[in-house]
């Protein structure tokens, strides 16, 4: 299986507001990687800033399809730093996470579920800041290696039934973020074949273990995947 890895920073593209008028509303489009985009075709995200005060801008980002993807509060207007409550959802519209974040890092107890609705383990965070860094050292590691990940895919990947009978074949890319816990979270589809390949390898992504987080400086930071999984009739899956 190969992999591509993209880079464990996220561009981030400062929002140009020429005055100073609270509850002012910007929108972009966003790549699969969160980067603007100037072709909103071409776009997987659309988000929705609000400016409150001189230190709170309201973000809403939604899948081009309307679902709902993410809620929260930055900071800064160039939307560095996370800070305040924030709120994850799967494309199906099932809550993937939610907790706090203070100064750009997670800190207290946050929630989360599985695609399917079913709760995990919940993860607690220091109540405390740290310094982000700028430089990334280490990327993120699936637990046992790459070996063991195309066990998990020879072990639990589904070929649907119905595909196979139609002859349903083709690569499907689903992005993913590896956040600071070694959480999968933002599952999407990138690179579609058909719906019942499209939704099984959303289904398997999200059963995925934890993984060792990418670190930057020794600290845990957020990472981008993607990963092309696929069908073939002649595979035997």
């Amino acid at each position: 299986m190969n992999w591509m890895v993209r880079g464990c920073a996220l561009i981030v593209i400062s929002l140009a507001i020429n005055t100073i008028t609270y509850g002012q509303t910007s929108i972009d489009f966003l790549d699969a990687q969160l980067n603007v985009v100037r072709d909103s075709i071409s776009s997987k995200f659309i988000r929705t800033t609000t400016l409150v005060s001189d230190t709170t801008y309201n973000v809403r980002i939604n899948y081009r399809t309307g679902e709902l993807m993410m809620t929260g509060a930055y900071k800064d207007k160039a939307l560095s730093t996370e800070h305040g409550e924030f709120k994850y959802f799967y494309a199906n519209g099932v809550v993937e996470s939610q907790g706090r974040y203070a100064n750009g890092n997670k800190v207290g107890v946050w929630n989360r579920w599985s695609y399917d609705g079913n709760p995990k383990p919940d993860r607690q965070y220091a109540e405390e800041n740290f310094k982000k860094s700028t430089r990334t050292t280490a990327s993120a590691k699936f637990p046992g290696g790459m070996t063991a990940l195309q066990q998990m895919v020879n072990d639990s990947l589904v070929y649907p039934a119905e595909a196979i009978e139609r002859k349903i074949e083709g690569t499907v890319y689903v992005t993913f973020v590896i956040d600071t816990s070694g959480d999968v979270r933002n599952a999407e589809v990138t690179g579609s074949v058909h719906y019942l390949l499209d939704e099984e390898a959303l289904r398997f992504v999200s059963t995925m273990p934890t993984w060792t987080p990418a670190t930057r400086n020794g600290s845990p930071v957020d990472s981008n995947f993607i990963m092309p999984i696929t069908f073939g009739t002649n595979k035997g899956q």
